[in-house]
C-alpha cells in the first residue's frame, strides 16, 4: 500500500498562468488522497441516486406486491377463522335445538309418568285403606286361634302352589315409585344439575350420554310399572277366582262394581278398523310412538287393576271375628240336634260370648232383627250381588238402612235361635245363592296381610 501510495500520490504542483504571471499550487500526497476519497464518495452517491431513480418503480412495485400478498394471506386466514366460527356456531345451534327437543321430550315423558304413578297410587287406594282398617282391628289382640291367623302374607304368597286359574300366587306388587335412576358410577343422575347448567364444562357427548341415561331410566320405570301392574292384575284375578262364584270379566261388567274408572259397562265404541302396522304408520312410528303406545297400554292396565281392586273391595273377604275356631263348615253335615244329615248354609265360628262381630265389607243393612232359627241376625248388602248374614247374635248394634263401613262392629257373639253354644253363624250370598264362606276367607288371606 505504501509503494502504491508513493508511486501514485507523489507531490504534484498545479501551475496557473494569468496575465503573464505563473503561479502554482502544491498538492501533497495526503491532499490528493483526500480529494480522491471525496471524489469516490461523490460518484458513488451519484451512482446510487441514478440507480434508485431508474429502478424506483420496480422497488415500489415489489414492495406493493409483498404487501398485497401479506394482505391476501391475512384475509384468507380471517376467512378460515370466520368459516370455522360459523361452522362451530351452526353445530352449537343444532346441538342446542337437539338438546332442547330432547329435554322437552324427557319433560313430557316425566309428566306422563308422574300422572301414571298418581293413577297407579289411586288404583290401590281403596284396598290400602281397607288393609289399614283390618290391621287396626287386629291390634292389641293376642292368642288368636286358627280361624283368623293370616295363612300367608301377600308378599310371600308366591312361595306356595298356584291358586285359582292363574300361574302366580296373589302377591302385592312392588312399588315402582322406588325405582332408582342410577348413573354409570352408581351416584345417580342429577336432573337439577343438568337444568341448572352444572355440566356446562362437559362435552356434547357427555350431555348426550346423560340424556340417554335419563331416557333409559324413564323407559325402565315404565317397564317396571307395566310388569308389576300385569302381575298385580293376574294376582287380583287369582284372588277373585279362588271364591269360585263368578268369572272375572263378568264381575267387572257389573253395573255397581268393578268397571274400570272412566269406562262404563256397555259404553258405546266404534271407529274404522286399522291394522297395527297401518296404525303405527299413521301415528308416525318411532320410539316416541312406541313409548306412547306403551304408556296407553299401562294406563289401560291400571284402569283394569283399579276395576279389580274395586270389585275385590265389594267382596266379603275379611273375617268377621278375631280369635275363633271353626266348629262346622259349609255343606252337608250331621245336624247337632236331631242327628240327621242336613245342609249347612254357612260356617259356625266359635268364640267367647259377647265377642265383637265385624262387618266383612262396606254396605247397607237390609235386616237387623230376630229371624227364626238364626236368632238375632244381621244381613248386609254389599252391592254387586254380594250379601252376608250374621246369626245367633247376643246383641245387634245396627239398624235397617244404616250404612256400614268395612270392619265396623255390628253386633256381639251369642247363642240365640237354634244354637248349642256361643258362636257366629256366618253366611255369604251371591246373586241369591248361598256360597261357601271359607273360600272367601281364604282368598282374603292374600288381600289383608298380617301386620307386625
Amino acid at each position: 500500500m505504501r509503494r502504491f501510495a508513493r508511486h501514485h500520490y507523489v507531490e504534484r504542483q498545479i501551475y496557473i498562468r494569468s496575465h503573464g504571471q505563473v503561479q502554482f499550487i502544491s498538492l501533497s500526497p495526503f491532499t490528493q488522497a483526500v480529494f480522491a476519497g471525496i471524489a469516490f464518495l461523490f460518484f458513488s452517491w451519484i451512482a446510487f441516486s441514478s440507480v434508485n431513480v431508474v429502478f424506483k418503480q420496480q422497488i415500489i412495485a415489489s414492495k406493493e406486491q409483498r404487501y398485497v400478498k401479506m394482505q391476501g394471506a391475512y384475509e384468507e386466514r380471517l376467512a378460515q377463522l370466520q368459516s370455522a366460527y360459523d361452522e362451530l356456531n351452526g353445530q352449537l345451534v343444532i346441538s342446542q335445538e337437539r338438546f332442547l327437543a330432547t329435554t322437552r321430550e324427557l319433560e313430557e315423558k316425566h309428566h306422563q309418568l308422574t300422572e301414571l304413578m298418581s293413577q297407579r297410587q289411586s288404583a290401590s287406594l281403596q284396598l290400602d285403606g281397607m288393609r289399614q282398617r283390618y290391621s287396626a282391628s287386629l291390634r292389641g289382640t293376642a292368642g288368636e286361634a286358627h280361624g283368623n291367623t293370616i295363612l300367608m302374607s301377600v308378599d310371600e304368597a308366591d312361595q306356595g302352589a298356584d291358586v285359582g286359574q292363574t300361574t302366580t300366587r296373589p302377591q302385592r306388587a312392588a312399588d315402582a315409585e322406588n325405582f332408582v335412576i342410577d348413573g354409570a358410577d352408581g351416584g345417580g343422575i342429577d336432573i337439577a344439575g343438568l337444568a341448572g347448567g352444572g355440566d356446562r364444562n362437559g362435552t356434547a357427548s357427555q350431555i348426550d350420554t346423560r340424556l340417554t341415561k335419563l331416557d333409559r331410566a324413564q323407559q325402565g320405570l315404565i317397564n317396571s310399572v307395566e310388569e308389576t301392574t300385569d302381575k298385580r292384575i293376574r294376582e287380583l284375578a287369582s284372588i277373585i277366582g279362588m271364591t269360585n262364584v263368578i268369572d272375572v270379566k263378568a264381575l267387572m261388567k257389573r253395573k255397581d262394581g268393578g268397571a274400570p274408572a272412566g269406562q262404563a259397562s256397555g259404553e258405546a265404541e266404534g271407529g274404522p278398523f286399522l291394522g297395527l302396522a297401518e296404525g303405527e304408520a299413521l301415528a308416525g312410528g318411532g320410539d316416541e310412538s312406541a313409548f306412547s303406545r306403551q304408556l296407553y297400554r299401562v294406563s289401560q292396565n291400571l284402569n283394569t287393576m283399579a276395576g279389580l281392586e274395586n270389585s275385590i273391595a265389594k267382596m266379603p273377604l275379611a273375617e268377621p271375628l278375631i280369635g275363633y275356631h271353626e266348629t262346622s263348615g259349609f255343606g252337608p253335615r250331621v245336624d247337632p240336634f236331631n242327628g240327621r244329615m242336613a245342609f249347612h248354609a254357612g260356617e259356625d265360628l266359635a268364640t267367647e260370648y259377647g265377642s265383637p262381630v265385624y262387618a266383612t265389607g262396606a254396605g247397607t243393612v237390609t235386616y237387623a232383627d230376630w229371624k227364626g232359627a238364626y236368632g238375632r241376625m244381621i244381613e248386609i248388602d254389599f252391592g254387586n250381588g254380594f250379601r252376608t248374614r250374621y246369626g245367633h247374635l247376643s246383641q245387634i248394634g245396627v239398624k235397617v238402612g244404616q250404612k256400614i263401613a268395612f270392619r265396623d262392629v255390628i253386633g256381639r257373639v251369642g247363642s240365640s235361635g237354634r244354637s248349642s253354644g256361643p258362636h257366629l253363624h256366618y253366611e255369604v250370598w251371591f246373586d241369591g245363592i248361598v256360597r261357601d264362606p271359607s273360600k272367601f276367607i281364604e282368598a282374603g288371606h292374600y288381600v289383608f296381610a298380617k301386620q307386625g
